[in-house]
């Protein structure tokens, strides 16, 4: 798997990224920074922005992860439902985590 990030998120660009199911996503943000030359933010401030980004990213994959699992109980399969359900549990568990560690960070 590739993902790749041309920039920080936060800074009016689009990202793609190229997963091994071969589909990309295109994020789009409130400006570009380098049109108004006015945006001085913290290295903090950029990881937060990441984080808040990637946070948004997993949640999108859950989504896709249930939404496979269903196809696949509609199939016929339940066992693979079952086990692609519990993984998007642990994506929603490691998700929760990383909203923990973004309200303890503070940074706006």
């Amino acid at each position: 798997m590739h993902i790749h990030h041309d920039h920080m998120a936060g800074h009016g660009c689009d990202h793609h990224h190229d997963h091994e199911c071969d589909h990309h996503h295109d994020h789009e943000h409130e400006h570009d920074c380098g049109s108004c030359g006015a945006c001085t933010h913290t290295p903090m401030e950029e990881l937060v922005a990441l984080m808040k980004y990637m946070v948004g990213h997993n949640a999108a994959h859950a989504r896709e992860l249930a939404d496979l699992a269903h196809q696949l109980e509609h199939a016929g399969s339940h066992v693979a439902y079952e086990q692609v359900m519990a993984a998007v549990s642990d994506f929603e568990k490691g998700n929760m985590r990383l909203s923990a560690v973004l309200a303890s960070l503070d940074v706006k």
